[in-house]
């Protein structure tokens, strides 16, 4: 990755670091709370830990009051992967709150869950390699980030998706896809998705698979939360959290970037939904029992990111990037729950 990872700053020193590496702290005194030119503020930290806002890449948003939640928990950035219309999550875009991106309604085949989701567009149905030319056109109408997928044995098939793949990328949009098994992961990596979200329940990645992603430079958003509850809550006998985890531990360390993603939502036709904010935490801390570290895990929520999704101006804590920051009263890289003692977010460089 071309952007160097966030390190936690104690008060306002940093220092520099490599990816693997838990970062060192610096210290420096700060004073108290002044005016410092141009209506900028000095403030306290008070021995606190600054890191750069949090990233959700996972999100469905169906109220704009989420991203109060959102940013009450330290998610300055979240990316909607499937709400529809488009122009229902854009409406909630506000200087100093959360920043929400979206992909509109996801495309996918009649007969799948997700398709018989009351008002769900017929311009999303791709059956054929047109249809998906069409379903591209459509959310590119719309002004879309990006183009969302769902895998799934009834389809997509081949053809389709990689004609969907070469449309949006004349466009210059990234196409991200879900798919939950592994054979669908073999799918995604063959057909030349840019970044997959969730991960295999019914069987852990191989090598076979994995060089694959890697030689094809997919990036992931693994959703482990909502994989294990998918698992708890849903019976199915042939699924195993363990594939997951250890999808997820073997993706990492063959050197492809995962991001922290939890698929938040209160849809009703979902298997379990996760709290808007809180479940992030959730996220890094299954993240770092499957294998990461905490300094992993908190790039997997930052840096991570806002690379893969190509959001060039977050991430980090540098000027010129956008000041989304949060500072915790206790150091993440030693306990990754500390991501929850928080004392102050900031979006835009606002705070409320």
């Amino acid at each position: 990755m071309s952007r160097p990872p966030p390190s936690p700053r104690r008060n306002s020193s940093a220092s520099k670091n490599s990816h693997h590496e838990r970062p060192s702290l610096g210290r420096t005194k700060v004073p108290q709370d002044q005016e410092h030119g141009f209506g900028a503020v000095i403030m306290n930290g008070k021995g606190g830990f600054l890191i750069p806002g949090l990233i959700d890449s996972n999100v469905r948003l169906t109220d704009c009051a989420y991203l109060l939640t959102l940013q009450k928990y330290g998610v300055t950035t979240a990316l909607d992967m499937g709400t529809f219309p488009y122009g229902d999550v854009m409406k909630c875009g506000e200087h100093g709150v959360t920043d929400i991106q979206g992909s509109g309604a996801v495309g996918t085949v009649s007969g799948t869950k997700i398709g018989r989701i009351p008002g769900f567009p017929s311009d999303s149905f791709i059956p054929t390699p047109e249809a998906g030319r069409k379903f591209v056109a459509a959310r590119i109408a719309e002004g879309v980030d990006y183009i969302k997928l769902v895998l799934d044995p009834l389809g997509p098939d081949d053809a389709t998706i990689k004609a969907i793949v070469k449309a949006a990328h004349e466009k210059g949009l990234q196409v991200i896809a879900e798919a939950e098994s592994y054979a669908l992961y073999a799918q995604a990596a063959r057909t030349g998705i840019d970044i997959v979200t969730h991960a295999p329940i019914d069987k852990a990645l191989d090598g076979a698979v994995i060089n694959n992603i890697t030689s094809s430079d997919i990036k992931v958003v693994p959703s482990l939360l909502m994989m294990q509850s998918t698992v708890n809550n849903t019976g199915e006998p042939f699924f195993m959290y363990t594939n997951t985890a250890n999808s997820a531990k073997s993706l990492l360390q063959a050197g492809i970037p995962l991001a922290a993603g939890t698929e938040s939502n209160e849809s009703p036709y979902f298997p379990v939904n996760p709290p808007f904010g809180d479940s992030l935490h959730d996220e890094l801390a299954m993240m770092v029992a499957a294998g990461f570290t905490p300094s992993q895990a908190i790039q997997a929520a930052t840096s991570v990111p806002a690379s893969i999704f190509q959001m060039d101006d977050r991430g980090a804590i540098k000027p010129g990037l956008r000041a989304d920051m949060v500072m915790l009263s206790a150091d993440p890289t030693v306990d990754i729950r500390n991501t929850r003692n928080i004392l102050k977010v900031w979006v835009e460089g606002i705070s409320r």
